[in-house]
């Protein structure tokens, strides 16, 4: 306890205003440091939930889809086999998916139009949760209203177009919409009609919009009943793929392993390709891992920065208590002891900081998330800056902050017992 009586009171030393400014200096350094780090870890560690949670809510957590396209025909007895293999699969449901145009008057525009099944829309995706509707029992009836039923002469199939997609068409609730296939004269087997030509335009009517929030796909995904678009191109029962919702997504790759060889029965002859989210979206997950990572680093050396504070203050203290060293060594106190009495001050100043930081860190993140502060959703992709407060990283900046800080403080104590009691006590 004697060295950090003896250390406290050197960094509260009043006579030495100047020594006084340079610990306040210190402080505010390794302050400002962590409350950059936290701050920045935050919103990056938002920008990968936001976009994890967007870009599930739209898709589907497992896709099963076939190496031929447009060659799934057997999809219900594929649902039959998940829904029985695993507790963990929630809902299955087959889709369509492809590339066209919209075009109303002379506004034209690519897009890319799924089809759906939509009694099990909810339950595969949050996607029906965006539909823009007074409460859920409307947002149900919706999905009703979007059936698709061929039998009936001169039915216009219903669609669901996103927000920023229906601004920028012009486009009502109501409206109808030209859907434009770009691809011509393909042929193949249980594909195409008599005259093995894809039809080349489609009207469809707008019964609803949506708005997930994520620009990409609100400037760019229509949903419709599957069974609208495999009218539409003149196929047999055939989809896409199947989309499998699960209780735990950080299980997907396990079940997506766990899967494949049950459905691909001849090895060497694969039928199926089973992907998950992680894998479907991998560059995007992948480049904003690496982003935070970059950011964290580049913020962490700010911290290391501001530790150097520490470092020429405690050389500082040193210097000017030479006379107080060489009478505590020459009363009998160890190298030890004089190591500890400069450590506990560079610990004080480290630790005060690293505290003010993390609240000024959570003050600055309560701000961003309180006033949502606007991005540019045609270049972010989403329309506000995210952050996500963490404990755990609260506690890992702390803790390393703390750890940077006693790094610091290692030298000048060391040099402080190399300090001679004779040269110290010459002039006195």
């Amino acid at each position: 306890m004697f060295e950090y009586f003896v250390g406290l009171r050197y960094l509260l030393n009043r006579a030495r205003v100047s020594l006084s400014i340079i610990s306040i200096i210190s402080i505010c350094g390794v302050m400002l440091g962590v409350t950059a780090l936290i701050s920045v870890v935050s919103v990056a560690s938002g920008f990968e939930e936001v976009f994890r949670d967007k870009v599930l809510g739209v898709n589907s957590h497992v896709l099963v889809m076939t190496y031929k396209q447009d060659d799934f025909r057997e999809y219900r007895d594929v649902q039959a086999t998940l829904e029985g293999y695993s507790d963990e699969i929630l809902e299955t449901a087959p889709f369509i998916f492809h590339e066209m145009m919209i075009a109303i008057g002379s506004k034209v525009s690519g897009i890319l139009i799924k089809g759906v099944e939509p009694e099990t829309m909810m339950g595969v995706s949050d996607l029906a949760k965006y539909i823009i509707a007074k409460d859920d029992a409307e947002r149900v009836a919706i999905l009703e209203d979007l059936h698709y039923r061929h039998e009936r002469d001169g039915d216009v199939p219903p669609v669901i177009i996103g927000r920023v997609l229906a601004e920028k068409l012009k486009a009502n609730i109501g409206d109808e919409v030209r859907v434009i296939s770009p691809r011509r004269g393909i042929v193949g087997e249980h594909r195409y009609g008599p005259n093995n030509m894809e039809p080349t335009q489609n009207r469809f009517r707008i019964i609803a919009l949506y708005d997930s929030g994520f620009y990409d796909y609100d400037n760019r995904l229509l949903i419709c009943d599957y069974k609208a678009l495999q009218d539409f191109f003149n196929l047999d029962d055939v989809v896409t793929g199947v989309e499998v919702r699960v209780k735990d997504i950080n299980k997907t790759g396990e079940l997506r392993d766990a899967v494949t060889p049950l459905l691909n029965s001849n090895p060497g002859l694969e039928r199926f390709k089973v992907i998950d989210w992680q894998d479907l979206n991998r560059n995007l997950f992948t480049s904003l891992h690496l982003q935070k990572i970059t950011l964290s680093v580049i913020m962490l050396f700010i911290v290391i920065v501001a530790s150097f504070n520490i470092v020429g203050t405690l050389i500082m203290m040193v210097l000017d208590k030479q006379r107080d060293i060489s009478i505590m060594k020459s009363m009998g106190a160890s190298d030890g002891m004089i190591m500890r009495t400069f450590i506990y001050q560079g610990m004080v100043i480290g630790g005060i900081g690293t505290v003010l930081g993390l609240l000024c860190g959570l003050g600055v993140c309560e701000l961003l998330t309180l006033y949502e502060f606007e991005l540019d959703s045609t270049v972010y992709l989403i329309d506000s800056l995210p952050v996500k407060l963490e404990l755990s990283v609260f506690l890992t900046v702390g803790l390393g902050t703390l750890f940077i800080s006693f790094l610091a403080t290692l030298y000048p104590s060391w040099w402080a017992t190399q300090q001679s009691p004779v040269e110290g006590l010459r002039y006195e």
